[in-house]
């Protein structure tokens, strides 16, 4: 009885807990990147990116006919927004650097091909370290954690370094109207 009373209280809980979660780990990555790109439509579209990442990996075990333990989803929702959305950010920073020299279209390629090894290095460690956590552990539950962290760092890498781009491309004169400009001494504006 009293497992059953348990997972029904956690099962009960568990659409508040997600949407609190959700929304806030979402909003917090979105005002720390609001500061660092001084952009209103980047954090939305780096952020959006992620989530996009998190569902698709989520929506993975459903398609399989797997199940997804819920304090799972809670847990790596929150590792996978945290953890890659740096991915995003190098692709991001090394854009608006290239941007100033080149046109939107060959400044994305060159981003992409110089953010290329550090994505893909920083994204194998966390999909190789979760799927090693997944087929090691013989706890089940600490076993679809490794697993989500591992197949939504996959997931990450690929939507950034084939989706983000073209995004990012496609809406850049969207990201210009909503950059936050400082005038500097001389009239001019600084990025």
């Amino acid at each position: 009885v009293g497992d059953c009373t348990s997972n029904h209280d956690l099962m009960s809980s568990f659409a508040t807990d997600n949407i609190i979660i959700s929304v806030l780990t979402a909003l917090f990555v979105m005002i720390i990147l609001l500061f660092t790109f001084q952009s209103a439509g980047l954090p939305i579209l780096l952020v959006l990116t992620i989530q996009g990442s998190i569902w698709i990996n989520f929506s993975v075990p459903t398609l399989t006919g797997g199940s997804v333990f819920f304090i799972a989803y809670l847990i790596v929702s929150a590792i996978q927004m945290g953890a890659t959305i740096d991915y995003a950010i190098v692709i991001m920073s090394r854009y608006l650097d290239l941007k100033k020299l080149h046109p939107p279209q060959e400044a994305m390629a060159r981003a992409v091909n110089e953010s290329f090894p550090t994505v893909m290095t920083s994204g194998t460690i966390m999909t190789v370290a979760g799927i090693l956590i997944a087929y090691r552990v013989s706890d089940v539950y600490i076993g679809h954690i490794g697993l989500a962290v591992g197949r939504g760092a996959l997931i990450s890498v690929i939507l950034v370094l084939s989706v983000l781009p073209q995004l990012i491309v496609l809406l850049d004169k969207v990201i210009e109207k909503t950059t936050f400009r400082k005038k500097t001494t001389t009239g001019g504006a600084v990025e």
